[in-house]
């Protein structure tokens, strides 16, 4: 396990190169001027010109990205064009708001998603079944801005239950933490249990007709105990997978719900870094989500190792 851990983080430096480079040629290849929308109505040809020298915009394109790298590889990922902040020390004052929410709502999945997908395997064909599979399959067709307006809608407005748009910082009150992502949690976490449920539902199946089970079921081992110790852990095989794409999915999705709920995270960093050309701010952002799925990943590929040991081999 230890050299296969070697590898996989070895397999990550390649990566890791191209993703970056490919990020910095994709914002160089944005028409206009970062230097002419920092400058606004100044922005005469000999204004732009100079702020651009300033900035180091005129240098070749391989001596700005040696620039950059090396400035990244010390943790520093450059200065906003626009509000001249940080943009490592703006980064990290918006990512424990997204990081709560992706979080909160895989966990919604994966228990929801599980438990219900494990029910519905060990009774086929029950009425249990055909009502998961129903409410899985009507999760994963709700497109999740939809979801999360009908969850402000219901328990927001009509019930006054819980708040319908902001953050409460968890150093602030724990509990207004919790209420302030409960929303979030459920529009961006059902869509993916529905997901998981059906999924866990087949793969708990396929594994409980295994020719091995069948054998361990003859020698009188049954019920949770044929489950827990083994029919489960093949089944997650297929699962893990599932999960670690739907945990990438999670940064996506979080984006769009922190619009929808108004909440200070990354998704709405974007935006605005988008719209104001920030390229350093962009760079950042893209940068960070890149290396959270690589991230992702890289879990992904160790718990299939510590699974299956033969994909060590």
């Amino acid at each position: 396990m230890r050299w296969y851990i070697l590898s996989r983080l070895l397999a990550l430096l390649p990566l890791l190169f191209a993703l970056s480079l490919l990020i910095f040629l994709l914002l160089h290849l944005i028409p206009g001027s970062a230097a002419a929308v920092i400058l606004a109505d100044a922005a005469t040809p000999e204004n732009v010109a100079a702020l651009e020298t300033q900035l180091g915009l005129d240098d070749p394109l391989p001596v700005q990205y040696g620039r950059w790298i090396v400035r990244v590889v010390q943790g520093d990922l450059g200065v906003s064009l626009v509000n001249g902040r940080p943009v490592a020390a703006t980064l990290l004052a918006r990512l424990p708001v997204t990081f709560s929410l992706a979080v909160g709502a895989l966990l919604v999945g994966i228990v929801l998603g599980l438990g219900i997908g494990m029910l519905a395997g060990l009774r086929p064909g029950s009425l249990f079944d055909r009502i998961s599979l129903l409410a899985a399959s009507l999760g994963m067709a709700l497109p999740v801005f939809w979801l999360a307006l009908l969850l402000v809608l219901w328990f927001a407005v009509e019930l006054r239950w819980l708040p319908a748009v902001g953050y409460t910082p968890l150093s602030q009150s724990m509990s207004g933490w919790a209420r302030s992502l409960l929303l979030p949690w459920l529009a961006l976490g059902l869509p993916t249990s529905g997901m998981l449920a059906r999924q866990m539902r087949s793969a708990l199946q396929t594994a409980l007709q295994a020719p091995y089970i069948q054998a361990i079921r003859a020698t009188g081992v049954d019920g949770w105990a044929l489950l827990l110790r083994h029919a489960l852990r093949h089944a997650l095989l297929t699962m893990v997978t599932l999960i670690g794409f739907q945990m990438t999915r999670m940064i996506g999705g979080a984006f769009l719900v922190e619009r929808v709920f108004a909440m200070p995270g990354m998704g709405s960093l974007a935006t605005t870094a988008v719209l104001e050309r920030d390229l350093p701010l962009i760079q950042g952002v893209m940068l960070v989500t890149a290396c959270l799925v690589v991230l992702i990943n890289l879990l992904v590929d160790l718990c299939y190792g510590w699974l299956d040991p033969r994909v060590r081999l």
